[in-house]
């Protein structure tokens, strides 16, 4: 972690920086100094081989040439060789043997020759100058200096220059700490403020002391969380809103990839690839589209274009609607979306509208094609009898108040759906309006030879309804028993079982075949047309009664058997703690109004 940070990385940066602009310098600096002290030296040695060249002509050569020698050995640490000629020194002779042809050139021309030269296995730095001489064989004077004498303040400088590369280092490397601590500490904070927010933490801000590079990237740093922060959490209600609406969806919905595999779906989708997949594999694989949809899904992937299917699968008319889904550049195709719908309701609704504009043209049509025969039998003046007319005359007369009940029965049927039936709702006692529907029926009990019993208690039975309404659910329930019962008995009967009162209508008629019950509710649903009487119902009663029973907050249920009987159940809330003023007051209003 420490050689991975910035710090130590700043700090080895800055420490070989330091280091080596040391080290160059070290090295210039030592050339430099080696080169000046040599040129220092050889004009030193010059000058003295010169000052020599000029003493030794005019002064006791011997003398002279023993205290300059001296001289240099004290002053200078230099050896000093002459001889006039040289070839009473074999050492001079030596040294102008190894002249090259420049060297001995300038020396012949009378100037100073300096040459470098390794002898027992020491560095040595000569001066050769030319001396006059009688002879033809010229003289020589060399001055000579041991190198080493020259080394001691090379050395002294090099010491000098480690000692300060030491001292630059340990100074740059606290200065190196400092600087780097504080330049790494705001990326710290910010790179732990950003490992918090990558943990969905994003109320972390770094604090921001200084206004250079780093205090900017601060505050850049705590906009972009910010804004992150807002961007997030509008993310999030939004995938809420749509987890949301995907789940609440009666519709199925599924995304796919580019592969057909399942990348999103809502409760309903799943049910339906579940049931798919398990009927085609026999397992339940959630985690690509079932074969059903594959061929779709290949259809819309091949051609990219919308493709709108209906199907049938374990008895429900489902439509499919599946489109292509694409990238962010709307032109690279990613995926598909399928909606997958329950139109069963809808397509039941279709055929419902279809039979009840054919059930009402078949109820309309036949009373209007007898009135539309007899009146023209009227016109023609058929028959001159008038019992004969005017029984054609009472026939257009039932036909035109069958047809009268038919639309009093439709418009009633149609405000009730819509809501807009007014119920004139007031707290009665229903017994009384049993006994009063059932002496109705009495009389057409004897005329059908059926046997008619009514059941109820002493009890008052308060609830809150409307009386004109409830008989007519109830006359309706007894008509159609009496119509269907041929012979045998129908039976009127009330109980009340908690906070609610029980009515049953039941009769021991030809019954309903156990295929027609769920749809005998509908409107215009005729069971067994042949089981009628003399007269036909419309095919709304049934439909009515079940709306006004709702409407008064109850349920109405039916039992049949075929060749048994049939029994309808009409279940109605009472009023268990109305007092007994109340109760009387309703049987008071109830004797009034028979």
């Amino acid at each position: 972690m420490i050689r991975n940070s910035v710090a130590s990385k700043l700090w080895l940066t800055i420490v070989a920086m330091v280091f080596l602009v040391l080290a160059l310098l070290a090295v210039l600096l030592q050339q430099f100094f080696v080169k000046y002290v040599v040129q220092r030296e050889t004009g030193q040695l010059t000058n003295l081989a010169t000052s020599i060249h000029r003493i030794l002509p005019t002064e006791d050569p011997k003398t002279a040439l023993s205290v300059l020698t001296q001289v240099s050995k004290n002053v200078m640490q230099a050896d000093v060789v002459a001889a006039i000629p040289m070839t009473k020194q074999p050492q001079l002779v030596s040294a102008y043997a190894h002249f090259t042809a420049a060297q001995r050139k300038n020396f012949d021309a009378g100037q100073p020759v300096v040459v470098r030269s390794d002898v027992g296995g020491k560095s040595e730095l000569s001066v050769y100058e030319k001396l006059p001489s009688s002879t033809q064989t010229p003289g020589m004077v060399a001055v000579s200096q041991e190198m080493s004498v020259l080394e001691q303040p090379v050395h002294r400088m090099q010491n000098l220059i480690i000692f300060d590369t030491l001292l630059a280092i340990v100074l740059s490397t606290g200065l190196a700490f400092v600087v780097s601590k504080n330049l790494s500490r705001p990326l710290v904070e910010m790179n732990k403020a950003a490992e918090e927010m990558a943990r969905g933490h994003f109320s972390q801000r770094v604090a921001v002391v200084t206004h250079d590079e780093v205090g900017r990237l601060g505050n850049t740093f705590n906009a972009l969380a910010s804004e992150l922060a807002k961007t997030i959490e509008q993310l999030s209600i939004e995938r809420d809103q749509l987890s949301s609406i995907l789940t609440s969806l009666e519709d199925g919905v599924v995304a796919t990839d580019r592969e057909g595999r399942v990348t999103l779906a809502n409760p309903p989708a799943l049910r339906r690839l579940r049931s798919m997949s398990v009927a085609e594999q026999g397992i339940a694989v959630m985690e690509k589209l079932p074969d059903r949809l594959m061929m779709l899904f290949s259809h819309v992937t091949d051609f990219e274009e919308p493709v709108v299917q209906e199907a049938t699968w374990e008895g429900r008319s489902l439509s499919i609607t599946m489109l292509p889904l694409y990238g962010v550049d709307g032109t690279q195709m990613r995926g598909t979306l399928a909606v997958i719908r329950d139109v069963t309701e809808e397509r039941r609704l279709d055929r419902l509208r279809k039979d009840f504009i054919a059930n009402v043209s078949h109820e309309l049509r036949t009373p209007l094609s007898m009135m539309q025969g007899y009146a023209e039998a009227l016109l023609d003046d058929i028959s001159d009898d008038p019992e004969m007319r005017r029984e054609l005359t009472e026939i257009i007369h039932d036909e035109t108040l069958r047809m009268k009940r038919l639309v009093n029965d439709l418009l009633d049927l149609a405000q009730l759906e819509s809501g807009q039936f007014q119920m004139n709702m007031d707290t009665v006692d229903f017994s009384l309006v049993m006994r009063r529907v059932a002496r109705k029926f009495q009389a057409l009990a004897q005329d059908f030879g059926v046997d008619f019993e009514l059941r109820i208690a002493d009890a008052a039975m308060l609830m809150h309804a409307d009386v004109d309404r409830m008989e007519q659910v109830f006359t309706n329930l007894l008509d159609n028993a009496f119509r269907h019962t041929a012979e045998g008995k129908i039976v009127f009967s009330a109980d009340i079982s908690g906070r609610h009162v029980y009515v049953r209508v039941s009769d021991t008629g030809a019954g309903i075949p156990e295929e027609d019950v769920p749809y005998i509710f509908e409107r215009f649903y005729k069971a067994d047309k042949a089981r009628t009487r003399s007269r036909s119902g419309t095919g709304l009663g049934l439909a009515i009664a079940r709306h006004i029973v709702t409407e008064h907050g109850g349920d109405i249920l039916v039992e049949s058997t075929v060749g048994v009987g049939t029994t309808f159940t009409v279940i109605l809330p009472i009023l268990q703690e109305d007092s007994a003023e109340e109760a009387e007051q309703a049987n008071d209003e109830a004797l009034d109004k028979e």
